[in-house]
Order: structure tokens, then C-alpha cells, then sequence
């Protein structure tokens, strides 16, 4: 993934969040901030996998996992599944292990992977989905991603957020 800088709001762009690269690292560590900077979630790549993975961290430091999420790859779906952690939270550079775990959490797409959906895989309860949509700019050349994400009501927005991000920054792994 490429170095990201982007705010993220409302319709009425009303800013709430903010994402960046601090590092602008091959490692893709990604942080999510507050409005006034304060540093809220990381997002890391999960480095020697068999299938894409990224970790969700929060907490002091932003050192303890909240959530893992894990690509399955089929020639007509692009499908990631989400575990969440109970408390205690484990430590970031702890083992990952999540096959203990019922996934919380499914998010899939077709195989264009630019709209996407997140849902309870046992009560199939939506709870957040996104619609990317690609503008060109003729003076720069270049292309902007813009996303409508929209969260159900009594879900965790910095959450569903968080997830869009992991999922899109993974198929941007995968395609190039």
C-alpha cells in the first residue's frame, strides 16, 4: 500500500476522522486519528501469510489487537473474515491466534472488490457497507478514490472504518 493521507466525515463534511501512514513503511502501518490528533486505532500488515492479513490494535500505545482480518480468495468473490478479541486484549507482536475464534464479522465483495458489505455471519445482520467510486482528474492525471461508507445504526463507526480500510488496503495488496 502507498503512503494514504485522507479525512473521513459526514455528508455535510463535518471532518471525523483522519488516516495516515507515519511511517510510510512497506510494512503498512496505517493510524486513524481524531480531529484533534489523538491517535485512536492502527492498522498492520501481517507480514509472511498464506492469505492477506491484517491486525487491528487500540489501547495504550496502541499495542493491544482488537481484531484480525483474513482474506479468502475465490475467482468469483473476494471474501475476508473478521475475528474480534475479548478482553484481556493480546499484545500486538503476540502470536496470532484467532482459529479459536467464531468470526464476528464477514465482508465480501465481487470480484471488481469496489462495493463491499460487512455482516454477522450467523444472523447475516449488515452491519456497515461501502461503495468506492473512481474519479479521474484531468489536470493532475491521476485518479482519486472516493468511498461512501455507510453504518448501521448501534455499530461501532471507528470500527466499520477500520475494517473498510484493512479490506481495501489488502485487495490493493493483492491487486498489484
Amino acid at each position: 500500500s502507498s503512503g494514504i493521507n485522507a479525512e473521513y466525515g459526514d455528508l455535510n463534511n463535518n471532518e471525523f476522522f483522519k488516516i495516515s501512514n507515519p511511517l510510510n513503511s512497506m510494512r503498512g502501518k496505517h493510524v486513524i486519528s481524531d480531529v484533534n490528533g489523538e491517535e485512536l486505532v492502527k492498522m498492520k500488515k501481517k507480514l509472511l501469510s498464506l492469505h492477506p492479513t491484517w491486525h487491528l490494535n487500540s489501547g495504550p500505545k496502541l499495542e493491544s489487537r482488537l481484531a484480525t482480518l483474513v482474506f479468502d480468495l475465490t475467482l468469483l468473490k473476494k471474501k475476508a473474515r473478521c475475528y474480534i478479541y475479548e478482553p484481556p486484549y493480546p499484545h500486538e507482536d503476540g502470536d496470532t491466534k484467532y482459529e479459536h475464534l467464531r468470526p464476528s464479522l464477514i465482508v465480501k465483495s465481487d470480484t471488481s472488490g469496489r462495493d463491499f458489505k460487512m455482516f454477522d455471519e450467523v444472523t447475516n445482520e449488515v452491519w456497515g457497507s461501502v461503495v468506492r467510486r473512481t474519479h479521474g482528474n484531468s489536470e493532475m492525471l491521476v485518479e482519486t478514490d472516493n468511498y461512501t461508507v455507510t453504518v448501521h445504526p448501534g455499530v461501532d463507526v471507528l470500527f466499520i472504518l477500520s475494517v473498510a480500510m484493512m479490506y481495501t488496503y489488502a485487495l490493493d495488496d493483492i491487486e498489484h
